[in-house]
């Protein structure tokens, strides 16, 4: 969820985290049917591209869109509806008017993004005035919300109806209009979410159009380091017969076109059919997508493959024993982790690269890919599509080594191509950490290890820092920074503590022990921020002073939260975290009350915030498993309900992989690491069938909202007290027996069944001075001891 100014569109995600101008969440009674089905089933249909309902989560905040698109599918052909046109998704469930089917959408972000070149299928003449600014009326009566395919009806009364399928880089289109010698296509240059700064139309022959659209500026980033926060995509659109005029329509005073109006008979074939193929290089290769993925004009067989697709990808994780509303809310979800990042080549090879240059694929990649969401999406969505999709994980990590070897930057932010600094840290380095733990290792690891190695040790636009963290083992609040939007110094000491532990896991699984060992150690400087005057990480300056007047609930210095909810967003060493608190007894509680209200802010956890992603897992780390266990009960029933309605952006797949995994009964808490820990699972059988033929097994008989306390748990037969396991203990097959009952019981709550903490470096002491004591040096050089070291990090 961004962080920044940028003025607020519909489902915006403010400073303080929280959304800003959204529409009511869609009242129970409303809901589609099946979110509102209760019964209980025995197993999800065989077709799951048909049970999902991909209006789930697109409104209310969530932001996701509901149109037809394949795997990370290229053209995202979606309506975008009004008065709610949401951030990304620009689509608001119970919507009544259509500004037309837009070729790009982002899925869940916090700020306005594409919607580029909104297709409004029309009759009759059009009404004066700008072209951009016709909608029609809409409605979700009849409307088909698939895997892979959708439809729905427009311009009531002279009802249209619009079905949408996919290729893996184009959409096509199948448009049932009334008998009319006036059916026509507006196709809207000027009506992007963020606007418009440059844009081309031509007709070609007597069915197609191709043009381009300029667009960008996302989060109310301009301009970052030269880079001109802009993108242009290139749009090629053909129809199955004759239309019988076309015009350009050119606005007064303006030289580049607004919109282009085809009109087509329809009295006697009613039905219309469309291609498109988008290319962020050419019109060319927009028209060179279609041609070789979708020659013909046989919609139901493009659709079959499409589902097809899907069914394989879904079926890959198989539940059974829930309510079917919940069952679909699952699939639905599970659907929504495979939308980004997108494939932004052509099927050429080429794509626009960091540069602004034009690049083609190296030999043996498949896809370039583009627009990764980092702050967001490293703590569950990345091992996620690496357990299931190996291959693309692999070319997702590959991707962003190509970008890197084109401006020397792994993406912060990425816009598909171009580097957004609008979060903190330095997430890229989860985000290959992750796809490698969980099997995508096709990619050059020894190039991305020394990639990696490069920006996580010098300074550079995404961490300009680096030099006065190596000097005083934190971000003072007084630093002179460089590039790209720094602020919220002690959240961005945190991010890059857990991708410091990252890229140390993934520099001991290549054999780099040396560099493992001082990125390890370097992952707990945020014990640099601790201050035992107030028990929090507290923002502090060059002199070693902590700035004052930090309470619990100050968000002034942090990012989308406040001090104490990012007390708590210490995943690597929470037993360092616990030390400091009084101990694991005594912080179980206060632990317990922070999780009891999600999303409750100020002294509670955010829960559908990603910086407090996987908090809810700290009872596992306290001795209190039971609390965790009530704690993601209490979330997956409540605050990730069914339905179109979510509380906060999903975030490219950020909520929604968070809701699979604790589903599962795990969550991968450290990235790099691999490991998952433990809940419990809340279907009382799952299986996941993993590409390399393996399978793990997952069955909790009984299991459900009341009834999800853990009373122990078997592995391959053998009792297993741990409350984590590796997930390479599970990718060669491995079955999970679980009880679970209504009532806590004391499994898993031996200090030795914790999950590890990376306690290399720093150690806490208990009971520091009030104060830290700073002396200094000639020269200005500030030492600050507290307890037993200085911030540095050397022992003292």
């Amino acid at each position: 969820g961004p962080s920044s100014a940028a003025p607020p569109g519909v489902c915006s995600t403010s400073r303080d985290g929280r959304l800003v101008n959204c529409p009511k969440p869609v009242p129970k009674s409303e809901q589609p049917a099946g979110a509102r089905n209760q019964t209980m089933i025995a197993q999800a249909p065989a077709n799951l591209a048909q049970f999902v309902d991909t209006r789930t989560w697109t409104s209310g905040g969530g932001n996701t869109y509901p149109g037809a698109v394949t795997p990370f599918g290229m053209t995202q052909w979606s309506p975008d509806t009004e008065p709610h046109r949401a951030d990304g998704g620009g689509y608001n469930y119970g919507d009544s008017q259509l500004t037309g089917y837009a070729l790009t959408h982002i899925s869940g972000p916090g700020c306005g993004a594409a919607g580029d070149v909104p297709i409004l299928p029309v009759t009759g003449p059009l009404p004066s005035g700008n072209p951009n600014k016709i909608t029609t009326a809409f409605s979700n009566s009849g409307e088909v919300a698939q895997a892979g395919y959708y439809s729905a009806q427009s311009n009531q009364p002279d009802t249209i109806t619009s079905e949408f399928t996919a290729t893996q880089r184009t959409s096509m289109g199948r448009f049932d209009f009334p008998a009319t010698s006036q059916a026509g296509f507006l196709i809207k240059l000027q009506d992007s979410e963020n606007g418009d700064f440059g844009d081309s139309a031509q007709v070609v022959g007597n069915n197609e159009i191709i043009g381009s659209d300029t667009s960008g500026h996302f989060c109310g980033e301009v301009s970052n380091d030269g880079q001109r926060q802009e993108y242009t995509v290139y749009f090629d659109i053909t129809f199955d017969h004759p239309f019988t005029s076309s015009q350009v329509i050119t606005e007064p005073g303006q030289s580049a076109p607004a919109a282009v109006l085809v009109n087509f008979d329809t009295t006697s074939n009613q039905v219309v059919q469309a291609k498109v193929g988008t290319s962020y290089v050419s019109t060319g290769n927009a028209k060179l997508d279609v041609q070789a993925e979708n020659p013909g004009w046989d919609f139901d067989s493009v659709k079959a493959a499409a589902q097809q697709d899907w069914n394989k990808l879904l079926g890959e994780v198989q539940v059974s024993g829930g309510s079917y509303a919940v069952t679909q809310e699952f699939y639905s979800l599970l659907y929504k982790d495979f939308m980004q990042p997108n494939v932004v080549s052509d099927v050429n090879g080429q794509y626009m690269g960091a540069d602004m240059q034009v690049h083609t694929l190296p030999p043996g990649q498949q896809a370039q890919y583009g627009t990764y969401s980092g702050w967001d999406t490293y703590h569950s969505l990345s091992q996620l599509q690496a357990m299931l999709d190996p291959g693309a994980g692999g070319e997702e990590a590959q991707s962003l080594i190509n970008y890197y070897s084109q401006d020397k930057i792994l993406q912060q932010w990425g816009y598909m191509n171009l580097n957004n600094y609008v979060m903190v840290g330095d997430p890229a380095q989860s985000i290959i950490a992750d796809l490698y733990a969980f099997g995508g290792r096709n990619f050059d690891t020894k190039t991305a290890l020394a990639d990696m190695l490069a920006q996580a040790n010098t300074v550079n636009d995404v961490r300009p820092g680096e030099a006065l963290e190596q000097k005083y083992g934190y971000l003072p609040e007084d630093g002179s920074y460089g590039c790209c939007n720094p602020h919220g110094y002690v959240p961005t000491l945190l991010e890059y503590d857990s991708e410091d532990l990252a890229l140390a896991q993934f520099a001991s699984a290549l054999g780099d022990t040396k560099d493992a060992t001082m990125l390890e150690q370097r992952a707990n400087n945020w014990e640099n921020v601790f201050n035992p005057a107030s028990n929090l990480l507290n923002p502090r300056n060059e002199n070693g002073q902590f700035v004052p007047g930090i309470t619990p609930t100050t968000s002034s210095h942090y990012v989308e939260g406040d001090a104490y909810e990012y007390l708590f967003n210490t995943p690597n060493d929470y037993a360092a975290l616990f030390s400091l608190l009084g101990g694991p007894s005594k912080v179980a509680q206060q632990v317990r009350t922070y999780l009891s209200q999600p999303n409750g802010f100020g002294m509670f956890a955010q829960l559908t915030n990603e910086f407090d992603f996987g908090e809810q897992y700290m009872g596992d780390y306290a001795q209190d498993p039971a609390g965790t266990q009530q704690a993601v009960n209490n979330i997956r029933n409540t605050m990730y309900a069914p339905g179109p309605s979510l509380d906060n952006n999903d975030d490219l797949g950020a909520n929604s992989s968070t809701f699979i995994w604790e589903m599962l009964g795990m969550y991968p808490e450290n990235s790099g690491s691999g490991n998952l820990v433990f809940n419990g699972p809340a279907f009382p059988q799952a299986a996941i069938h993993l590409p390399g033929g393996h399978t793990i097994s997952i069955n909790a008989p009984g299991a459900s909202p009341s009834n999800y306390y853990v009373q122990n748990l078997k592995i391959n037969g053998s009792p297993y007290s741990k409350l984590y396991v590796p997930f390479s203990t599970l990718e060669q097959g491995a079955t999970l027996d679980w009880t679970l009952g209504s009532s806590p019981s004391n499994w898993g709550s031996a200090p030795q069944d914790a999950p590890p903490s990376y306690t290399a470096g720093l150690r806490p002491v208990v009971g520091y001075a009030s104060s830290p004591q700073v002396t200094v040096a000639p020269g200005g050089t500030a030492t600050v001891q507290i307890g037993a070291r200085n911030a540095t990090g050397t022992q003292q």
